[in-house]
């Protein structure tokens, strides 16, 4: 590539790509302007901006398109006298009001120039103009915007060097402050560490749970108190919560850290008023150590013991069973509730342990079952946190139960050999939420090609990957360095991939322009070819034997196993082109689409859930901008790749947002693959190749 022009041009669907041309061969013919002073940016329209914030200026002209929004300005329009831009710049993109854009047909009317060159928009601007060498003025207008770019990184060096003189002398005299400059400094360790803040998607619980008091209730267990919670307050989702500091009248309802959808960090405290509470509520020490009971302890003795570390037990409500055990060192001993009380549960029992050496209960040291994030799911991963969260908690002395490990909780147990513990069947329940911020984020470039990357997928061998571009189909090794170019000649040289799918059979489906899908052997050879009345966008086998295609203007098909649409009628209708579906491992497909208003507008981009037949089912998120691919790694990370420039998101399992990934390189992730052996590749809007952190 050789500057940002020719970069935005061959991004360009070919309908823009003309328009390009259109605007190019007009500003060429404008007698008063010279071509060397037309510039070009990329755009994003704020529908909320007000046309005040953009200083009065009007665009020559702007093309839209689902895939990015551009606008051109004269030079003279655009800068100051002294050289600096009249509205922010940043990173080749601008932002600019509704009301602006619309000025610009108005303007250019009054002015005998161009008007705007809205999507679909097929005015002649003049039809003798679009038989002139267009080719050639890409590259003038591209070398004179070379040189302009340099000027301007001139000039913008300069600005830098007197804002560094500035600010040093700023820190020479913060210095003199010494404990305060500490102070600033330290208050700032996520920016010098090079890490950015990230976005809390997660809503504080009270914007869901506003009534508090829950009146009577039968008890105070657990699931009677949250589903009282679900009555009184209708859109809490009572599987994101649990119960912690309860008596007879309150409890604090708090977030499992597994949530996608509230702070765990956020608590509502709730009232009621319950008929009945647990053995629990009075009784909060249930190990008893250091205590010698010879050889037939007696109950009396045991409650005497009991009552007098839980002063608020009513040991006339209650009795302990004479099927006292013996074991070891440790005595156990149940305590139930007598039929006459009227303050208990009825039926509920409590395990008490007494021992004659100083072991206790693990559930009275591991008191924060609350792990928050951990980087993964491994055993070791888990029992750190643990430690870390519990520092009374001895870790070496504790253990996972078998295949109790989710991506959302784990179950804790005593193991057999303890010392420190008492040894018995219970179990401890934690949450915690997986999320690696490092995952995504750039590693190295590993290839450069050209166009966009629009889809990777590994061929059947496990080796090499298949790459899907703008220009055609190219193979990488397993490292993703290049292998060769595929040439064929009953496929085109050069033709546009929008997606491709490998099956579970192996067979590749690539989804091309001019409604054509490719059939290719797992080897990624040619089988056949067939032809719909659309372009397939994206592809999903949501189950055996049925494909889901997604159009550009949001429609759902619905392909047989050789790419070919079974009705010509899409089974549902999106908002905005369908760049991803994926069949998630949980079972679920979700769809990533442009949304109504397109690519490059605030607020663009929807994830949906749809069933398997490819209706939809709701809308899962809302996005800032054009999203391109949903990716699920081995070890159940979500990524989804954006139109929006060194960003991408990580999702939860849902399909709603679990964090923005900063990639730290200005490019849009367009497509994913791993390799077996786990390497993490994406592909980029200008043809190149990165390897991505997998850990």
């Amino acid at each position: 590539m050789e500057n940002k022009v020719q970069v935005f041009y061959d991004s360009m669907c070919n309908s823009c790509q003309y328009k390009f041309k259109k605007v190019i061969s007009v500003a060429k013919k404008n007698a008063l302007k010279d071509l060397d002073d037309l510039q070009v940016f990329l755009c994003t329209v704020d529908k909320n901006q007000s046309i005040e914030d953009d200083n009065d200026l009007v665009p020559l002209a702007f093309i839209f398109c689902k895939k990015d929004s551009y606008v051109f300005f004269w030079k003279e329009d655009l800068y100051n006298g002294d050289g600096s831009s009249k509205i922010k710049i940043v990173n080749d993109r601008l932002i600019l009001s509704q009301a602006t854009i619309d000025r610009i047909k108005e303007h250019n009317t009054n002015n005998n120039e161009l008007t705007v060159v809205k999507k679909k928009q097929t005015q002649d601007i003049t039809s003798k103009l679009i038989s002139e060498n267009s080719t050639s003025i890409v590259k003038h207008f591209n070398r004179q915007m070379a040189i302009m770019n340099r000027q301007n990184l001139l000039h913008m060096t300069k600005i830098k060097k007197m804002i560094l003189s500035i600010g040093l002398v700023i820190i020479l005299l913060l210095a003199t402050l010494g404990g305060s400059l500490g102070w600033y400094f330290s208050t700032r360790n996520n920016i010098s560490n090079g890490q950015l803040p990230n976005y809390n998607w997660r809503i504080n619980l009270n914007e869901h749970l506003k009534d508090r008091d829950l009146g009577g209730i039968d008890n105070n267990v657990e699931e009677t108190i949250l589903a009282a919670v679900k009555v009184k307050n209708s859109v809490v989702q009572i599987e994101d919560l649990y119960v912690k500091d309860v008596t007879e009248i309150s409890a604090t309802v708090g977030v499992k850290s597994s949530s996608s959808l509230y702070d765990p960090n956020s608590s509502v405290e709730v009232n009621f008023e319950a008929t009945f509470v647990t053995l629990a509520t009075d009784v909060k020490q249930r190990s008893f150590p250091n205590v010698n009971l010879g050889e037939n302890p007696d109950p009396e003795e045991l409650m005497t013991i009991v009552k007098k570390a839980n002063n608020d037990l009513r040991t006339d409500e209650v009795e302990i069973k004479k099927n006292i055990q013996k074991s070891n060192k440790t005595v156990t001993a149940e305590l139930t509730v007598l039929k006459s009380s009227d303050r208990y549960l009825p039926n509920d029992t409590l395990k008490l342990y007494f021992s004659s050496d100083n072991r206790k209960l693990l559930s009275e040291v591991l008191t924060n079952k609350e792990l928050g994030d951990i980087i993964n799911k491994e055993p070791e991963t888990i029992i750190n946190k643990i430690g870390k969260l519990n520092p009374k908690v001895h870790v070496n002395e504790i253990e996972l139960v078998s295949d109790s490990i989710t991506s959302e909780q784990a179950l804790i147990k005593v193991k057999m050999d303890s010392t420190d513990y008492i040894v018995n069947n219970d179990v401890i329940k934690v949450n915690y939420r997986v999320f690696n911020p490092n995952i995504g984020t750039f590693k190295k470039t590993v290839t450069n090609l050209s166009g966009n990357i629009n889809s990777l997928i590994l061929l059947a061998n496990e080796k090499d990957i298949l790459v899907g571009t703008t220009h055609g189909l190219y193979l990488l090794y397993p490292n993703g360095t290049f292998n060769k170019k595929i040439v064929d000649d009953r496929i085109p040289d050069d033709f546009k991939v929008y997606s491709m799918l490998k099956q579970k059979n192996g067979n590749i489906l690539v989804g091309t322009n001019n409604h054509t899908v490719y059939q290719l052997f797992p080897d990624g050879s040619f089988m056949g070819v067939v032809t719909n009345t659309f372009d397939v966008y994206s592809m999903v086998e949501s189950s055996p034997g049925l494909i889901l295609a997604g159009g550009y203007d949001g429609e759902i098909y619905q392909l047989d196993s050789k790419g070919k649409s079974i009705s010509e009628e899409p089974v549902t209708e999106l908002e905005g082109t369908v760049h991803s579906l994926i069949l998630l491992s949980n079972s679920k497909v979700l769809a990533a689409t442009d949304g109504p208003e397109g690519a490059g507008i605030i607020g663009a981009g929807i994830i949906y859930e749809l069933y398997m037949n490819g209706k939809q089912k709701e809308k899962k998120e809302k996005l800032s901008y054009s999203p391109r691919n949903i990716f699920e790694l081995q070890d159940g990370t979500i990524l989804l790749g954006m139109w929006h420039w060194g960003e991408i998101y990580q999702l939860n399992n849902n399909g709603t947002i679990k964090a923005t990934v900063d990639i730290k390189k200005y490019n849009a992730l367009l497509s994913f693959v791993q390799t077996t052996s786990g390497d993490l590749f994406g592909g980029t809007n200008d043809g190149s190749i990165f390897q991505l952190n997998n850990a």
